[in-house]
């Protein structure tokens, strides 16, 4: 009973975060005929050293299906921690969706680090969606700017 309560308040405290604001800007990264990907660009234009913070939203048109998730899953949000200079980023929640907007499941992944390689556990690569993320930030941070 103990670990529902904990998760139960776990979840609150994630939803209630300054990460998820009620505020939200979603920004059109790429749509495809099977995806759609999107950013969250609120508070975006507060990022001035090498750490971004954005949530992305993903939207697939055939839903997806995991083996730790029941459900078909419609939608994926995922928080990032990006670093500009090392060109690499972390995945530090994910959130995932039904057809009514229904959380299926969700995982937290912070890390209490300063450990570079624990914080961007992974590579940017060309052409990739953590790719065209990046490169949508920095466009609208460029923007903002002006």
């Amino acid at each position: 009973m103990k670990k529902y309560i904990l998760f139960f308040l776990l979840l609150i405290c994630t939803f209630s975060s300054k990460a998820q604001n009620a505020n939200e800007n979603w920004v059109s990264v790429s749509d495809g005929n099977d995806k759609s990907l999107y950013i969250n660009v609120t508070g975006l234009s507060e990022f001035q050293g090498d750490e971004i913070y954005v949530w992305s939203l993903e939207e697939v048109n055939s839903p997806l299906t995991m083996e730790e998730v029941s459900g078909d899953i419609y939608k994926v949000k995922t928080y990032y921690h990006i670093n500009k200079e090392l060109s690499k980023y972390g995945i530090m929640q994910i959130i995932y969706y039904d057809k009514n907007n229904n959380v299926l499941k969700h995982y937290n992944y912070k890390r209490n680090t300063k450990n570079l390689d624990f914080l961007y556990n992974f590579p940017i690569i060309e052409r990739t969606d953590a790719y065209k993320i990046l490169a949508k930030c920095l466009e609208y941070i460029t923007s903002y700017k002006k």
